[in-house]
Protein backbone atom coordinates (compact mmCIF):
# COMPACT_ATOMS: atom_id res chain seq x y z
CA UNK A 1 0.00 0.00 0.00
CA UNK A 2 1.28 3.48 -0.87
CA UNK A 3 1.76 5.59 2.25
CA UNK A 4 3.77 8.51 0.90
CA UNK A 5 4.69 10.26 -2.33
CA UNK A 6 7.17 13.08 -2.84
CA UNK A 7 8.58 14.89 -5.86
CA UNK A 8 11.26 17.54 -6.32
CA UNK A 9 12.97 19.39 -9.14
CA UNK A 10 16.37 21.02 -8.69
CA UNK A 11 18.09 23.51 -10.95
CA UNK A 12 21.67 22.36 -11.60
CA UNK A 13 22.91 25.97 -11.78
CA UNK A 14 21.66 26.57 -8.22
CA UNK A 15 23.66 23.59 -6.95
CA UNK A 16 26.71 24.86 -8.87
CA UNK A 17 26.39 28.31 -7.25
CA UNK A 18 26.15 26.81 -3.77
CA UNK A 19 29.19 24.61 -4.49
CA UNK A 20 31.20 27.62 -5.66
CA UNK A 21 30.26 29.55 -2.53
CA UNK A 22 30.59 26.81 0.11
CA UNK A 23 32.70 24.08 -1.52
CA UNK A 24 33.18 20.82 0.39
CA UNK A 25 31.16 22.08 3.38
CA UNK A 26 28.04 22.01 1.22
CA UNK A 27 28.74 18.42 0.17
CA UNK A 28 29.29 17.42 3.81
CA UNK A 29 25.89 18.94 4.63
CA UNK A 30 23.92 16.63 2.36
CA UNK A 31 26.02 13.68 1.14
CA UNK A 32 27.32 10.70 3.07
CA UNK A 33 30.95 9.64 2.64
CA UNK A 34 29.91 6.79 0.34
CA UNK A 35 27.76 9.12 -1.78
CA UNK A 36 30.66 11.55 -2.16
CA UNK A 37 32.86 8.68 -3.30
CA UNK A 38 30.24 7.46 -5.79
CA UNK A 39 29.63 10.97 -7.17
CA UNK A 40 33.04 11.33 -8.86
CA UNK A 41 32.51 15.10 -8.65
CA UNK A 42 29.59 15.16 -11.11
CA UNK A 43 27.21 18.10 -10.80
CA UNK A 44 24.34 16.00 -12.18
CA UNK A 45 24.89 13.51 -9.35
CA UNK A 46 24.77 16.26 -6.72
CA UNK A 47 21.61 17.82 -8.17
CA UNK A 48 19.94 14.43 -8.52
CA UNK A 49 20.72 13.41 -4.96
CA UNK A 50 19.52 16.78 -3.65
CA UNK A 51 16.21 16.36 -5.51
CA UNK A 52 15.90 12.74 -4.35
CA UNK A 53 16.47 13.57 -0.69
CA UNK A 54 13.95 16.42 -0.86
CA UNK A 55 11.45 14.04 -2.48
CA UNK A 56 11.99 11.42 0.24
CA UNK A 57 11.55 14.01 2.99
CA UNK A 58 8.30 15.17 1.38
CA UNK A 59 7.07 11.58 1.12
CA UNK A 60 7.91 11.03 4.80
CA UNK A 61 6.01 14.22 5.63
CA UNK A 62 8.84 15.57 7.76
CA UNK A 63 10.67 18.03 5.53
CA UNK A 64 14.37 18.70 5.99
CA UNK A 65 15.54 19.82 9.41
CA UNK A 66 15.17 18.57 12.95
CA UNK A 67 13.06 15.54 12.00
CA UNK A 68 15.03 14.51 8.94
CA UNK A 69 18.64 15.41 8.11
CA UNK A 70 19.86 15.12 4.53
CA UNK A 71 22.62 12.77 5.68
CA UNK A 72 19.97 10.52 7.30
CA UNK A 73 19.21 9.44 3.73
CA UNK A 74 21.83 7.60 1.71
CA UNK A 75 21.18 6.87 -1.96
CA UNK A 76 23.64 4.59 -3.70
CA UNK A 77 23.40 2.84 -7.05
CA UNK A 78 23.14 -0.93 -7.17
CA UNK A 79 25.35 -2.85 -9.66
CA UNK A 80 22.81 -2.18 -12.44
CA UNK A 81 22.78 1.57 -11.70
CA UNK A 82 19.41 1.66 -9.91
CA UNK A 83 19.35 4.05 -6.94
CA UNK A 84 18.65 2.37 -3.59
CA UNK A 85 17.73 4.25 -0.41
CA UNK A 86 19.02 3.51 3.10
CA UNK A 87 17.71 5.57 6.02
CA UNK A 88 19.29 6.25 9.40
CA UNK A 89 18.74 8.55 12.36
CA UNK A 90 15.58 10.64 12.50
CA UNK A 91 14.56 9.73 8.93
CA UNK A 92 14.62 6.02 9.83
CA UNK A 93 12.66 6.70 13.02
CA UNK A 94 10.00 8.53 11.00
CA UNK A 95 9.87 5.73 8.41
CA UNK A 96 9.58 3.12 11.16
CA UNK A 97 6.73 5.06 12.78
CA UNK A 98 4.94 5.14 9.41
CA UNK A 99 5.69 1.42 8.89
CA UNK A 100 7.56 2.01 5.63
CA UNK A 101 8.60 -1.33 4.14
CA UNK A 102 10.12 -0.06 0.90
CA UNK A 103 11.20 3.22 -0.67
CA UNK A 104 11.07 3.48 -4.44
CA UNK A 105 13.12 6.34 -5.91
CA UNK A 106 13.46 7.57 -9.46
CA UNK A 107 16.05 10.21 -10.41
CA UNK A 108 16.34 11.87 -13.83
CA UNK A 109 18.86 14.43 -15.08
CA UNK A 110 18.76 16.97 -17.88
CA UNK A 111 21.29 19.67 -18.68
CA UNK A 112 19.57 22.27 -16.52
CA UNK A 113 17.53 20.20 -14.08
CA UNK A 114 17.39 17.08 -11.97
CA UNK A 115 14.07 15.65 -10.87
CA UNK A 116 13.21 12.88 -8.43
CA UNK A 117 10.12 11.06 -7.24
CA UNK A 118 9.93 8.98 -4.07
CA UNK A 119 7.18 6.50 -3.28
CA UNK A 120 6.85 4.94 0.17
CA UNK A 121 5.21 1.55 0.44
CA UNK A 122 4.02 -0.37 3.49
CA UNK A 123 3.91 -4.14 3.78
CA UNK A 124 0.17 -3.96 4.40
CA UNK A 125 -2.27 -4.26 1.54
CA UNK A 126 -5.07 -1.80 1.44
Amino acid sequence: MVIGLGNDITECARIQQILEKHGPLFLDHFLTAREKEESAGRLSYYAGRWAAKEAIAKALGCGIGEHCALTDMEILNDPQGKPEVTLSGAAKATADRLKVARIHISISHEKQYAVATALLESAERG
